[in-house]
């Protein structure tokens, strides 16, 4: 089996799929896999393919649909698209896809370009408690480890997970691109994605995700810095679905050589990758493990981000407030004024006077209530109301009184929705 296994391999390519942009971790894990395959496998031939988009849920989608009962066919997946699938709802899980095994695991680092005015963790969260929205984070895509780790930082400084201005790109390397570049205030990703710059001496570690101190990272840990955090990002591999058993254990043997290779323990010492291998039902367990464990954590900064229940929260817009404001007085000048709006009802082209009135008033109001404000919107609409309801024509006096009215009983609603409920409307301020 360990000779067969090169030979059917060189008869046709070994398609590795990384569901992400070049110079990310899982495509660096890919052509990792790569070049040790390559070389321990002579006449190997190993292909990368990227797929990048959505916490990798695109890649996953593609390669569930597209490589099914391929035996030739793997997939870098990890902790990022175990979040991203929750995140973006994705149609399709981890769960159908096969596991074959776990191979790293990476803590993540909070970077600054070299020049940056914050010289510590602190410094950066004493200026992100202040300002939340003026500090930009950048890293992988939405819901990944990346944006995970930052928003559990939030959490435990005491800030909502929502008050976070994460940007996500689809790979490390244009995170990189962005902080080096200034639009970012600080970066997150594994160490090796910013590695050739740390040493380089253009970026600036001030955090490592771990429990303590890493050996050849010059940075303390979150913890360290004061924050009860830490976070790993572990990497895997997967089969698509539709496999037979004797495919499955020959891939699972395969990556099992690989994973103890000297040239793969080099790669993985090289890269600063800790060993993670775990491979058949315990790898499958796990995925079930931490799944459960993401969902939980997700769940609960969503449930953080919501307002508190006593707070009344009010969607206006506005179209959808002057039609409420309409309702309002509509309902009540219809009490009013129930028997007469009958008799004017009865008449026929009274009634479509009335009706057409009423409709233009409706029309206009939402175009008018921004630029005359609500009191002046609300008294026209109390006005052209109340005199089409009166079973007799209008009179001057009838119109003040409309006007008085009308603007008592909308100066009553603005306040009771701006101070109240806590509405923003235009108009003055009380």
């Amino acid at each position: 089996m360990l000779i067969a296994l090169p030979a059917i391999a060189g008869a046709q390519p070994l398609v590795i799929t990384a569901p992400a942009a070049p110079g990310g971790g899982w495509d660096q894990t890919a052509r990792a896999m790569q070049r040790v395959i390559i070389d321990i496998e002579p006449g190997a031939n190993v292909q990368v393919e990227n797929v990048p988009g959505a916490a990798g849920t695109i890649g996953l989608a593609r390669f569930i649909q597209s490589e099914r009962g391929n035996p030739h066919a793997l997939m870098v997946t990890g902790l990022v698209m175990v979040s991203g699938v929750i995140t973006n709802g994705s149609p399709v899980t981890l769960s159908q896809t096969t596991p074959i095994a776990r191979l790293t695991g990476e803590y993540e680092v909070i970077v600054v370009p070299a020049s940056s005015r914050f010289r510590t963790l602190g410094d950066l969260v004493a200026a992100f408690k202040s300002e939340p929205g003026a500090i930009a984070w950048g890293g992988g895509s939405a819901g990944g480890t990346d944006d995970l780790l930052i928003r559990l930082l939030a959490e435990q400084i005491g800030l909502p997970a929502s008050r976070v201005n994460y940007i996500a790109f689809s790979g490390g390397g244009a995170a990189l691109a962005a902080v080096l570049g200034g639009q970012l205030a600080a970066a997150v990703s594994g160490y090796s994605e910013f590695a050739g710059q740390i040493a380089a001496g253009q970026l600036r570690v001030l955090a490592v995700s771990s429990p303590g101190r890493v050996n050849g990272i010059d940075a303390p840990s979150i913890r360290e810095s004061g924050i009860a955090l830490d976070l790993a990002n572990w990497r895997a591999i997967v089969a698509p679905p539709g496999l037979s058993d004797a495919e499955q254990a020959a891939l699972t043997e395969r990556m099992t050589r690989m994973a103890t290779s000297a040239q793969w323990q080099a790669t993985l010492e090289r890269s600063g990758w800790d060993d993670l291998f775990l491979a058949g039902p315990e790898f499958r367990q796990f995925l079930l493990a931490e799944q459960s464990r993401i969902e939980d954590v997700l769940r609960r900064l969503s449930t953080n981000d919501q307002p508190p229940r006593s707070t009344l929260a009010i969607t206006m817009t506005p179209m959808t407030l002057p039609a409420t404001t309409a309702l309002i007085f509509t309902m009540a000048l219809a009490l009013v004024n129930a028997k007469s709006m009958r008799r004017q009802i009865a008449i026929n082209s009274a009634g479509r006077r009335m009706l057409i009135a009423i409709v233009f008033a409706l029309a206009i109001l939402p175009a008018v209530f921004i630029t005359i404000g609500f009191i002046a919107a609300s008294t026209m609409l109390f006005a052209i109301v109340a005199s089409t309801l009166r079973a007799t024509r209008p009179t001057a006096r009838s119109l003040i009184v409309d006007v008085t009215v009308g603007v008592v009983f909308s100066t009553i609603l603005f306040v009771v929705f701006t101070r109240g409920l806590g509405v923003s409307l235009p108009g003055p301020a009380f």
